[in-house]
């Protein structure tokens, strides 16, 4: 009698599946890096100056 394997990609799928959640999880910033896919440098947000004429 022949077993199905139906169960068994389905087993080897959620075992891949966990396994590149940790990585994207825990490393992702490293992968990034190795692979060259750095984000793109955005423009530092400037904090509001107070005027000197506040009146209180």
């Amino acid at each position: 009698m022949v077993r199905p394997r139906w169960h068994d990609a389905l087993i080897v799928s959620a075992i891949v599946g966990l396994l590149a959640v940790g990585v994207w999880a825990l490393w992702w910033d490293d992968v990034r890096g190795w692979f060259g896919w750095e984000p793109k440098e955005e423009a530092p947000v400037k904090a509001p100056v107070p005027s000197a004429n506040t009146q209180t």
